[in-house]
């Protein structure tokens, strides 16, 4: 919105130009969507829904398969291993069918959950318009509940904040896009069904910090063992060769330049936030950290030159 505000020839006019400028962004993305709509999502949502109604199927012919390939490596193992491997079986059994029995007795709330998630989520755009509109104003209100004096600091911290979160929500949907179209093609040449599907899964649980990956992939070795049990192996090297490249590769990169953090750094923020706040620590750690490390700086260098400003008016005194 800014971008295209500073193009318009009556930017001066500042009222109208930010109103013109959301309306023209706004009337862009609704293009794109329209577009996306017409030709991409047709075919994804063809999946989606060939997806949800084979889903029970998938689970038991993958129950099955593996049952087949244990009890074949059954023959080559000792008895008391034997026995574990029954009971391992034994228990995925049950696990296996309670997830087929959950998913025909959920089915149903879970299509009126979506619905009114859809509902819900008509609003956000609207409430989005007034908040892109009225910016500045929502901004000048909530400076007055403070003195005056602090309005420089109050903007300089908001200014942290808003860098750092945006440069880091942008870095989280740039990892979901790459590795999602990466395994919708990967298993799409291994053949493999519903690879729009299980691309867009990876993509979505690509966000979810450290477990999101090996949440993406189970969806896609389950599918491969139902259908294609021969390519397996192709699609468990396939799955290690995306989450090596992510996890060396592009997440260190991708969210140390966002955020201005060693990758080492991230890693240990991680295990740390895991260990005193669970899952939802893992997902603010890193944006958090970087927020608390700029915001430090700015205060030290602030008090800083506060205090040099003070010894210099005492030696003009």
């Amino acid at each position: 919105v800014k971008l295209v505000e500073g193009l318009l020839p009556f930017r001066r006019r500042a009222s109208l130009a930010r109103v013109s400028a959301v309306a023209l962004v706004y009337l862009l993305v609704i293009g794109l969507l329209a577009m996306i709509l017409a030709f991409a999502l047709p075919p994804l949502f063809n999946q989606i829904n060939r997806f949800f109604m084979e889903l029970p199927q998938i689970l038991e012919e993958s129950q099955a398969v593996l049952q087949t390939q244990l009890q074949e490596l059954q023959t080559h193992v000792p008895p008391e291993v034997q026995r574990q491997i029954d009971d391992g079986i034994n228990k995925m059994g049950a696990s296996l069918s309670a997830a087929v029995q959950d998913t025909a007795l959920h089915s149903f709330s879970l299509v009126t959950s979506t619905f009114s998630v859809l509902l819900g989520s008509l609003a956000v755009p609207v409430w989005l318009f007034f908040v892109l509109k009225d910016r500045e104003r929502m901004t000048e209100f909530m400076f007055r509940l403070f003195p005056t004096k602090v309005w420089p600091d109050l903007e300089a911290v908001f200014g942290i904040v808003d860098r750092i979160l945006s440069a880091y929500i942008r870095a989280q949907l740039l990892l979901g896009l790459v590795i999602g179209v990466a395994v919708a093609v990967g298993l799409t040449l291994l053949g493999i069904p519903f690879a729009l599907v299980l691309g867009l899964i990876a993509g979505l649980t690509e966000m979810i910090p450290v477990v999101g990956p090996i949440l993406g992939s189970v969806a896609g070795i389950v599918v491969a063992l139902a259908t294609k049990p021969d390519l397996l192996p192709w699609v468990l090297v396939f799955y290690l060769v995306v989450q090596q490249v992510e996890n060396n590769l592009l997440v260190p990169r991708v969210q140390g330049e966002a955020l201005e953090l060693h990758p080492a750094v991230i890693m240990v923020l991680l295990v740390a936030a895991s260990d005193l706040a669970g899952f939802g620590g893992m997902l603010v750690a890193a944006p958090l950290a970087a927020v608390a490390r700029d915001v430090f700086l700015y205060l030290y260098r602030r008090l800083g030159n506060n205090d040099e400003r003070r010894r210099g008016e005492m030696a003009v005194r």
